[in-house]
């Protein structure tokens, strides 16, 4: 119990300093480091690093502890996921990145990211579940919190509904600024609407083990389908 609520402090407070630092315009500048190329070639030599280590089967023995290495690739790649989630210029997050004129780190590498993600997957979820920042976060608190509330059935294919929506949206780009410009004209508050949904996604995540994963995440919905047509092919066992 000690060391998951040790993970969790951390990941929550690392989020927390972004987050605060993202929104203040003063202290912006301190992160421009995450926009410079020496930290995305870091994060890039890091995707090809675990590619290596998957081929030879070296992180499936004992050459980096699971739990140790969920928590140190999540924390590297907690700035890239994260920072698209708290200043979008289409506030609409991972989605327009191809259209964006004003790109974080996510949209400037996006194309390497989300493919090596989507590979990494490919054996058996290898992203999902050792790597990725969110679904590490949210295992956490289901250590924490024991608890395992079942969510009505009908909600099930919200991720399949999620990525089917994103998808339309993302195909709009192909059909250039005008068509997603009503986008990045959306007048709210942007911090307070990004804060609120991220409170009740983690506050929920204590009750609903793995709720962003499990409902919401494209790229996970991505491996289950992508898994799912392994075992129709009959290649589950091998991969």
């Amino acid at each position: 119990m000690k060391r998951p609520f040790v993970f969790f402090c951390i990941f929550l407070l690392a989020g927390i300093f972004l987050a605060v630092i993202t929104y203040s315009e003063s202290l912006l500048p301190l992160l421009y480091f995450f926009w410079k190329s020496p930290f995305l070639i870091f994060i890039r030599t890091i995707c090809i690093l675990l590619f290596v280590f998957l081929l030879f089967k070296k992180i499936d023995q004992k050459l980096v502890p699971k739990n140790w290495l969920k928590f140190i690739f999540g924390i590297i790649f907690l700035p890239v996921l994260f920072l698209p989630i708290l200043r979008c210029y289409f506030r609409v997050p991972y989605i327009f990145c191809r259209a964006c004129p004003n790109k974080c780190p996510w949209g400037m590498s996006r194309t390497f990211f989300f493919d090596s993600f989507i590979a990494l997957n490919l054996s058996k979820k290898f992203w999902c579940a050792n790597v990725c920042p969110f679904g590490a976060f949210q295992e956490c608190q289901a250590q924490i919190s024991k608890k395992n509330l079942r969510l009505p059935a009908w909600l099930s294919p919200s991720s399949y509904l999620i990525l089917f929506i994103l998808l339309c949206m993302y195909l709009l780009t192909f059909l250039g600024l005008p068509a997603i410009k009503f986008f990045g004209l959306w007048m709210y508050a942007w911090a307070v609407a990004s804060v609120s949904i991220a409170v009740l996604v983690i506050a929920a995540a204590f009750f609903v083990p793995r709720i962003f994963c499990r409902y919401i995440c494209p790229v996970g919905t991505i491996a289950e389908l992508s898994f799912k047509f392994k075992r129709w092919l009959g290649l589950d066992k091998h991969f």
